[in-house]
């Protein structure tokens, strides 16, 4: 059965790409496709609904390269955004400033000599690793947002995220954990950011 799924991944990433995309493997959108239809959403959907599901029915999934999120994961009822969190070597660090200049968020100062990070701004980019002239800023750990909730039409609403980062893998079982608790708790015309709304955050983290 066709039109399960409305999947969104960003196109920045690889080669000649947007300058501010990290790595997404090119297979991820396949992937995702994947874990929906395992999930059991179409046989759920076509139980109620038939052969022809309209697009109002189909679950959106949207993937961002970067924070800028050029493929509205915010407004999808699940959203992921590439992340990079950002760690300084300041054994190495020459003092350029060349990232505290670059960064997008303005997450980056420099204190008595030091490069920090505050991280209630940063948005986990990863461009300061891009910028720096001699290297020394590498992610600690690589991976995805994970937002769920977004929605448009008549009472539209950003999605809310979860805190942490996390694999491609960890993400995967999210998105496989978000389709059971939108199976186990549907209602006729509603979007699975009024699911997650009644059934808490939470719920997608524990499993």
């Amino acid at each position: 059965m066709d039109n399960i799924s409305a999947i969104n991944v960003c196109r920045g990433s690889g080669d000649g790409g947007c300058r501010f995309a990290l790595y997404v493997e090119e297979d991820f959108a396949a992937r995702i496709e994947e874990v929906i239809n395992d999930s059991g959403w179409p046989q759920f959907l076509q139980q109620r609904y038939g052969e022809k599901i309209n697009r109002h029915k189909m679950v959106s999934v949207s993937a961002a390269a970067c924070p800028n999120g050029c493929s509205r994961p915010h407004i999808a009822d699940i959203g992921l955004i590439r992340a990079c969190v950002p760690l300084i070597d300041h054994e190495g660090c020459i003092g350029c400033e060349e990232c505290v200049q670059s960064c997008p968020d303005d997450a980056m100062e420099m204190v008595d000599g030091k490069v920090v990070i505050t991280r209630e701004k940063c948005l986990v980019c990863g461009y300061c690793t891009n910028v720096c002239p001699t290297e020394v800023i590498s992610c600690s750990r690589s991976g995805w947002r994970f937002l769920v909730g977004g929605r448009l039409g008549r009472h539209p609403r950003l999605a809310s995220e979860l805190p942490g980062v996390f694999t491609s893998e960890e993400a995967l079982d999210l998105i496989s954990r978000c389709m059971k608790i939108w199976m186990e708790n549907y209602v006729e015309g509603k979007r699975f950011g009024w699911i997650i709304e009644r059934v808490g955050h939470d719920k997608v983290l524990l499993g």
